[in-house]
């Protein structure tokens, strides 16, 4: 993508005098997009998820202007909002009424709408940041995994280094969530803001979820590479019936003593041993004996499966985590490769006997059979990420083959990204 940020500094120079002021600096920011490699389906209860930043992303250029309007250009289209819709003379809006205003203005067809302007509100109202007016910006935003996190994130990194505001990559990204958590309540963005900002590139990142914290990456191993397939047009929603079954699991766990923690991390904190021991038939008898306190749909086999699985995801995370790291460091490393690509396969299918898969996942991961791939699985929907592939370096050739035959046969178009670059944080910052 280097290139390509190339040719978008070109652009902004060349609207220099048009749609941006002559003399005013003009910052150009380049966020990745984001895919969990394992974990992010369960991060939500505290579990710990390996996170890869993506080959594409989106691209802004940012000029603060003193014109109290915020105009954002895409394409040959320029929409608009006054800054009074986010922040007055006292201080910023109020999330909601920011959010109303925001919704009001909206255009049509535009998704990143939403998360580019929470970016000054989040900023305004959790870090106390303050501005003098309003911008313009160049957007160019494209078809990667991210979503509305890499947006965010790309619009709050051009703010603060545009008006010089010193922030800390993490806290960035926190603020980021917290913005799109006031859009919809049911998201859960931290893990996608925290790699489109902080991820280096061609690393696999560890988060720990229930404190916002890295714990470090690690290199890939030499000749192997990590692609992202996105289908269709249409953003993939976490089903809402896992969030609250998480949310039904980790306050049961907590009622029943099987494990002691603070709320919204007993799942992380159970063991897999613990839970086949005797914490299933715990969570059973608890769930056959209140089916009015919990639902009815909610009762019997497929909350314990549901553990089961969360658990078996934070166990297949670390093994994966350790085999990244003995394999980056042996000689004779094929054995870990297919080993890993086998736990991610067997994350991919335990999700689809929850029915928790995408069929258009299921189909590529079906047809993904070639020797050259380790394994694949369904990312967490946040990402916006179809199928991760975990494979050789050289089978791009045979994923894009697969990719276009399938896309041929569902009559949907497919796209395949590889690569890998830095969080915005870490060098995706230029001046114009």
């Amino acid at each position: 993508m280097a290139a390509e940020f190339d040719r978008f500094s070109q652009r902004v120079r060349a609207e220099r005098g048009g749609f941006f002021d002559r003399d005013r600096v003009i910052t150009l920011v380049r966020a990745p997009g984001w895919v969990d490699l394992s974990g992010g389906i369960v991060a939500e209860a505290g579990i710990q998820t390996l996170l890869w930043p993506t080959g594409r992303g989106v691209l802004v250029a940012l000029q603060p202007d003193p014109e109290p309007i915020i105009r954002i250009r895409v394409g040959q289209r320029t929409d608009s909002i006054p800054c009074t819709a986010l922040f007055l003379p006292g201080g910023p809006r109020e999330y909601a009424d920011a959010v109303n205003e925001i919704d009001r203005h909206c255009p049509p067809r535009s998704p990143w709408w939403e998360p580019a302007l929470m970016a000054w509100v989040a900023l305004m109202r959790e870090e106390f940041v303050r501005f003098g007016g309003g911008a313009r910006i160049l957007l160019q935003p494209q078809a990667t995994p991210g979503g509305s996190a890499t947006v965010i994130a790309a619009f709050a990194q051009a703010l603060v280094s545009a008006y010089q505001v010193h922030l800390a990559p993490r806290e960035l990204a926190i603020t980021c969530a917290e913005g799109l958590r006031q859009l919809d309540s049911r998201s859960f963005d931290l893990i996608g803001t925290l790699t489109t900002v902080c991820a280096p590139a061609n690393e696999v990142m560890v988060v720990q979820p229930h404190t916002a914290s890295i714990g470090g990456s690690v290199h890939l191993p030499p000749g192997c590479a990590i692609w992202t397939l996105h289908v269709g047009e249409e953003a993939r929603q976490l089903p809402s019936r896992l969030r609250t079954a998480l949310a039904i699991l980790d306050q049961i766990i907590g009622e029943e003593g099987i494990v002691n923690s603070e709320p919204g991390t007993r799942l992380a904190v159970l063991k897999l041993t613990d839970f086949v021991r005797d914490g299933r038939d715990r969570l059973l008898a608890a769930l056959t004996a209140r089916p009015d306190v919990f639902g009815e749909q909610n009762a019997g086999y497929s909350l314990p499966a549901l553990t089961g699985f969360a658990l078996a995801e934070q166990q297949r995370t670390r093994l994966i985590l350790a085999l990244l790291r003995a394999a980056a460091n042996r000689t004779r490393r094929e054995d870990d490769l297919q080993l890993i690509g086998e736990l991610l396969t067997q994350s991919h299918w335990e999700q689809a006997a929850l029915g928790l898969t995408d069929p258009h996942a299921d189909a590529l991961a079906a047809r993904m059979s070639s020797s050259t791939v380790f394994g694949v699985r369904q990312p967490v929907a946040a990402s916006q990420a179809t199928l991760v592939v975990f494979a050789h370096s050289d089978a791009e050739a045979d994923i894009k083959r697969i990719a276009m035959e399938y896309e041929s046969m569902a009559g949907v178009p497919v796209t395949v990204i590889g690569g890998s670059l830095a969080g915005v944080s870490m060098g995706g910052v230029r001046s114009g």
